[in-house]
């Protein structure tokens, strides 16, 4: 399950956890804590922002890693499908990380100081992780070039095919919808 930290004041969350410690449950919860819920800073909204002691009162292991770094996420990842497909239960990563654009479109974000998006901006995962493979000779420039040109064009031809797609007949409104 893949969540933000706004979740961990629901009541759903605590009963969802709770059960799936009881029932010992291969779930894997994912949060994403960027520090705001929308608009509310995590510090306005709990006075426990350690968000892995959470998981701990409910039984359940938790983990917190930079979720701005490729290779921590995998990691621990990797170890909670381990523990899931062991039959050891529940695990609960919080991945520290920061939202780089408002919580919707046209959000002003005038909740958050500017030098936080600044550095934010800094941490961005996806040329921290193209830098560490360059680094590593896993990848050249010329390469990491040649793959950054190659997404630009698949989202491009993608934006392109739904922009000249023609709108689902209005029949087709629940099609595909499971929740």
């Amino acid at each position: 399950a893949f969540i933000g930290d706004g979740t961990l004041n629901t009541g759903r969350f605590h009963e969802g956890m709770n059960m799936a410690s009881a029932w010992k449950l291969p779930l894997i919860c994912y949060c994403e804590n960027n520090l705001y819920a929308e608009t509310t800073s995590i510090y306005e909204s709990t006075n426990l922002t350690d968000l892995t002691a959470r998981a701990a009162s409910f039984g359940v292991p938790g983990v917190s890693v930079d979720g701005n770094d490729v290779m921590a996420v995998y990691e621990s990842a990797s170890e909670a499908m381990a523990r899931a497909r062991k039959g050891e239960g529940t695990t609960f990563i919080e991945a520290k990380t920061c939202r780089q654009r408002g919580h919707f479109e046209g959000d002003p974000q005038v909740y958050r100081p500017r030098e936080q998006l600044d550095e934010c901006l800094k941490k961005d995962p996806i040329p921290r992780f193209r830098n560490k493979l360059v680094e590593a000779g896993v990848l050249t420039e010329p390469e990491a070039e040649g793959i950054h040109r190659e997404a630009l064009a698949e989202v491009d031809e993608a934006v392109c095919f739904a922009t000249e797609s023609p709108y689902p007949a209005p029949e087709e409104v629940l099609t595909d919808v499971y929740a």
